[in-house]
């Protein structure tokens, strides 16, 4: 990690991009928290419906809560192509490239193990596995083919590792179970995982588990959106360009989740394609409004998360932002609205937090 000295509105900077990566990171440690606090002041069906998005579902289905993670790996791949084409420039480019993304993939396996195997942690038991490890596989995964094809061949390799899963999880047999089964117990996916915890251990049952193929082509897709946003053409064109991706994913997604059901927990491709076309979709709303229209002012609060996406992750983890709150709401008897009072206080804390280091020009990089 490093102290960088660069402003977020740096000339040339797609500043859309911190934003939308401010929103994504900013609804899961502060909106997320107000919105499951609304059913306590009025237990009706709009503010259960808001909560219930701020939840995963148990097992098929979609909130927008699923949406944050495969839109931040959509973001990586997006700033991929940006920050690869100033690296490549240098001497030995690709080879200092490449030792810089495994080093950077290393860190983040590391670091995602340390905060989920912390006592009380998110997933105390699921072994050397967290969200972190999976954007590390995916960006380097991603970064690898990057490296050794042209864009035709990257478009291969999306498409390719998407189509190939549906292939292994719909025509594969699974002992008991026979072919297509995409229940919890019958998968594909979770027999294997079960045979790796048989026979290695269950620490690694999500390590090698066959679900982190369809997040490298998470992340190929938004390196496809990073090199669209590259090229030439108008900014126009590439904000409509966006938008009609955007519209294609989702409906392919809605076409094939009617043979393989949109699935967070196996990250089927109808489930992949529908969280990359709606990132498409919000990129190109960010995009539009912010680097071509120049509305900037708006985006900050977002682009002060958005510089900061790791320092807020890691820290939601470690500090006690609640304790924090308490002392400005603490002593107050706010009846139904207790829980949203200190909701919003805990989400503005982590705002300020994130404002101070953004004020000092301190943004932790990977």
């Amino acid at each position: 990690m490093n102290k960088s000295n660069n402003n977020s509105f740096a000339k040339g900077r797609l500043i859309s991009l911190d934003a939308l990566r401010g929103l994504d990171m900013f609804f899961l440690v502060g909106l997320a928290g107000i919105f499951r606090a609304l059913p306590k002041i009025s237990d009706n069906g709009f503010n259960n419906w808001l909560a219930n998005q701020c939840h995963h579902p148990e097992w098929q289905g979609f909130t927008a809560y699923d949406l944050v993670f495969p839109m931040f790996i959509f973001i990586v791949g997006v700033a991929m192509p940006f920050s690869f084409s100033k690296r490549l420039k240098q001497e030995n480019g690709k080879k200092k490239l490449f030792k810089h993304v495994l080093i950077r993939t290393i860190i983040l396996a590391i670091l995602g193990v340390v905060l989920w195997q912390q006592p009380g942690g998110a997933h105390p038991n699921w072994g050397f596995y967290s969200v972190l490890y999976r954007i590390g596989f995916s960006y380097f995964f991603a970064a690898v083919i990057m490296l050794n094809t042209n864009i035709r061949g990257q478009i291969y390799w999306a498409f390719g590792l998407l189509i190939g899963y549906w292939l292994l999880m719909r025509f594969v047999p699974v002992p008991g179970y026979g072919i297509g089964d995409f229940s919890q117990e019958g998968n594909l996916a979770t027999y294997i995982s079960k045979q790796v915890a048989d026979f290695i251990s269950p620490d690694f049952k999500y390590v090698f588990s066959i679900t982190l193929i369809p997040s490298v082509s998470n992340a190929m897709f938004g390196v496809l959106a990073g090199h669209w946003l590259m090229s030439c053409k108008s900014p126009n064109r590439k904000a409509k360009g966006l938008v009609l991706a955007g519209l294609v994913f989702i409906i392919a997604a809605l076409v094939i989740h009617l043979d393989f059901p949109v699935n967070k927990k196996l990250a089927t491709p109808s489930f992949t394609f529908l969280t990359c076309g709606v990132s498409a979709l919000l990129l190109s709303i960010f995009y539009y409004l912010i680097d071509v229209r120049g509305y900037k002012k708006w985006a900050f609060f977002f682009v002060v998360v958005g510089v900061n996406p790791i320092t807020i992750y890691v820290a939601n983890s470690l500090l006690k932002f609640g304790n924090v709150a308490n002392v400005f709401v603490g002593g107050f008897d706010f009846g139904n609205y207790n829980l949203l009072m200190v909701a919003i206080t805990v989400a503005l804390v982590k705002w300020m937090f994130l404002y101070y280091l953004y004020k000092q020009k301190f943004f932790f990089k990977i």
